[in-house]
């Protein structure tokens, strides 16, 4: 009876080490995740303080004579539409992220059936 009892409870033991290991995983993905949405902003900010900046010498330029106008106009517009696209993504990854924890909450409720007790079989004709 307590071998039964000892290996009941060494398997909901190990069940839980491994609930555990898929939770701190998930979080751990989450962490990056975060990471990664971080660095994307200040990647989307500093492209728009560059847009702001050539747009700003463009004007300054847009009185001068000659072609200049041409190249500041065309790397102005070239850091505006980094900088769109780099926001169009950012709010994209953002958006588009599964439910914290879903995997480790799965699992949890397929244990929670697996443990239910189970109607008992009707015996073959």
């Amino acid at each position: 009876m307590f071998d039964s009892v000892r290996s009941t409870l060494a398997l909901l033991l190990d069940i839980g080490a491994t609930r555990l290991e898929l939770a701190a995983t998930e979080i751990e993905e989450e962490r990056l995740r975060l990471v990664g949405l971080l660095i994307s902003a200040v990647v989307t900010l500093m492209l728009f303080g560059m847009a702001v900046v050539m747009c700003t010498g463009f004007l300054i330029v847009l009185m001068w004579d000659s072609h200049r106008l041409l190249a500041a106009g065309g790397l102005a517009l070239a850091f505006v539409g980094a900088t769109v696209v780099s926001a169009v993504r950012w709010r994209a990854r953002a958006a588009n992220r599964p439910p914290f924890m879903s995997a480790t909450v799965a699992e949890l409720q397929r244990d929670v059936a697996a443990l239910q007790p189970r109607p008992a079989e009707e015996p073959p004709r």
